[in-house]
């Protein structure tokens, strides 16, 4: 199962050191030029790479620029077992202190 998050809860997780994974799934180039800070870039097209890497009991915490991208990703991942929840409106909703 997975569920929706606003920006606003995410910065609580991030203020609380919640243990999480923060991903990233924009390209590369977006990444860099701005994140929030904790996040590994996994761009979406290559999750499906990545899979052995995410751990099965720690949250997931998605997002991509705007959001339809990271929902159906946090719908497959969930599908696959994973804890994963996705931040409503992406980056371009974020706009808070831990921003890189």
């Amino acid at each position: 199962m997975w569920s929706l998050i606003s920006p606003s809860e995410l910065e609580q997780y991030l203020d609380e050191n919640r243990s999480m994974v923060l991903v990233d799934l924009r390209d590369r180039a977006s990444y860099q030029a701005g994140h929030i800070r904790g996040a590994v870039n996994i761009p979406y097209e290559e999750m499906p790479a990545y899979l052995y890497w995410l751990p099965r009991d720690t949250l997931i915490v998605l997002y991509c620029y705007h959001g339809p991208r990271s929902m159906l990703m946090a719908r497959e991942l969930a599908d696959l077992g994973y804890m994963v929840v996705d931040v409503y409106g992406g980056l371009q909703s974020y706009r808070g202190k831990y921003m890189e």
